[in-house]
């Protein structure tokens, strides 16, 4: 599912789009204007028209400090954890091939400071382990940390659940973020 395409077609600012999923992949980050402009590859004005925008829209908030304006996605919006979601539906993670299910911590998703031996990433589905290490080799370069995940393929994730095992059963209490997957089918 190419989910960029198809917020081309809801959302009308390809200038927006870049931005939702640079403040909300990190939504603890904060950037200033340039910042923003070299991240997107946009003109100065159309990032600052969109910034505008996503602030009057209580999507993101502003910090002045000094001569700057910085912006970060805000925790307070209504629309927060959808905004978080988006944004890594449409990162390299979801490109990987065979994927069945795809679930990060809410604590990574969030940046909140965890322990080190959580599992920031669970990966379901008849996955080419070189092709994932590499995507979450990408994805750690661009969140300058490193990610703990797990790959497992469709049966022995079943096997899990049926058995309740303590793994899965303490990575689902802590309410992560379905990224790639349809709960309706976890059985099929």
């Amino acid at each position: 599912m190419k989910v960029n395409s198809q917020l081309n077609k809801i959302l009308i600012s390809a200038t927006r789009i870049k931005l939702i999923n640079i403040l909300f992949y990190t939504p603890k980050e904060i950037f200033y204007v340039r910042e923003l402009v070299r991240a997107t590859g946009e003109e100065i004005n159309s990032v600052r028209r969109e910034l505008d925008n996503l602030f009057k829209a209580d999507l993101i908030f502003q910090d002045k400090r000094a001569n700057r304006v910085y912006y970060g996605a805000s925790p307070k919006s209504f629309f927060f954890f959808d905004l978080l979601l988006l944004a890594y539906k449409s990162s390299e993670l979801t490109k990987i091939h065979h994927l069945k299910y795809l679930f990060i911590s809410f604590d990574f998703a969030t940046n909140t400071p965890h322990s080190k031996d959580n599992i920031d990433i669970v990966i379901v589905g008849d996955v080419s382990y070189k092709e994932t290490e590499s995507l979450i080799k990408q994805e750690e370069k661009k969140l300058n940390r490193e990610i703990n995940y797990m790959i497992m393929d469709k049966n022995e994730f079943q096997l899990r659940r049926s058995r309740r095992d303590q793994f899965i059963v303490d990575f689902f209490l802590n309410s992560p973020l379905v990224v790639s997957g349809d709960l309706n089918n976890l059985n099929g």
